[in-house]
């Protein structure tokens, strides 16, 4: 793979709720554990998805604007602040959006718009001055191809799992190195997923931040496997020593922490389309 460009891995930590008080005490709580970086972060809560949505333009971007406001002022500049959209916005306005909280300095503005047309993308990051990441959704060297040509991202987010393992994403990160992109790999999943990960932080010398899921240090999930990553206390990871991607399954792993489905369930605007949360 070319060889260790370093020693530990930053990490952006998860934080979930359905207030903004929630989301605040989350990031004020990550920075008490050691956490430098907090993520899954978006202005526009996880409200439950049985309740239809619906906001005035006024409402919805101001609201959004005074969120970003509050992350900003609970942790001052000791936390970077890592803004997800969730592709709620349409480009008109992720770019009133993106001016709006371009003065509390986000480390980047994830999946601001859908990732289906790439021009929309480049659009967005041609009229903002904050970082564009996206990616996650995309399977292939060329999407991503496609999405670095137009200088429509300072970010990229590989999917260890879906873009094939990390010999794709290796791939992929040395298109985005030739046009000094930054790599934040996606991983939601679990600790085998964020070992994967690892080495692509280990070998990309344009690796930025990894995405550490909430409860990955914990039961359930850590009784899957032996040698799970280890968090520093200061906002990193351990890049693994041991071969292969630093560890293994333990015996019964499959039978102990078997797999639990996960229903998706479809959130509604309030006229009955469809809301991408």
């Amino acid at each position: 793979m070319g060889g260790k460009v370093r020693e530990k891995a930053r990490v952006y930590y998860h934080v979930f709720g359905d207030t903004t008080e929630t989301l605040i005490a989350g990031i004020v709580d990550a920075r008490a554990q050691g956490f430098t970086a907090v993520g899954h972060l978006t202005p526009f809560l996880d409200e439950d998805r049985d309740v239809p949505y619906f906001k005035t333009h006024a409402n919805k971007i101001g609201d959004a604007i005074e969120t970003v406001r509050k992350y900003r002022e609970a942790v001052g500049t000791d936390v970077d602040l890592c803004i997800e959209i969730h592709r709620r916005l349409t480009p008109a306005e992720a770019v009133q959006l993106g001016l709006g909280i371009e003065e509390f300095h986000p480390y980047f503005y994830e999946d601001p718009v859908t990732p289906d047309n790439f021009d929309e993308m480049a659009y967005v990051a041609s009229k903002i001055n904050i970082p564009i990441a996206t990616g996650e959704r995309f399977t292939s060297i060329w999407e991503f191809e496609q999405l670095l040509s137009r200088n429509a991202v300072q970010y990229i987010r590989p999917d260890v799992c879906l873009v094939g393992g990390i010999t794709g994403a290796k791939k992929i990160a040395a298109l985005a190195e030739a046009r000094h992109v930054g790599v934040v790999p996606h991983n939601p999943l679990s600790p085998v997923s964020t070992m994967a990960c690892l080495q692509i932080a280990a070998g990309a010398p344009n690796f930025a931040l990894q995405e550490y899921p909430i409860g990955e240090d914990v039961s359930p999930k850590v009784d899957m496997v032996d040698g799970a990553a280890e968090h520093d206390g200061e906002g990193f990871l351990m890049i693994p020593t041991r071969p292969g991607i630093g560890i293994n399954l333990k015996p019964g792993a499959k039978e102990n922490v078997p797999m639990v489905p996960r229903e998706v369930i479809t959130r509604l605007h309030k006229d009955g389309s469809v809301i991408d949360q």
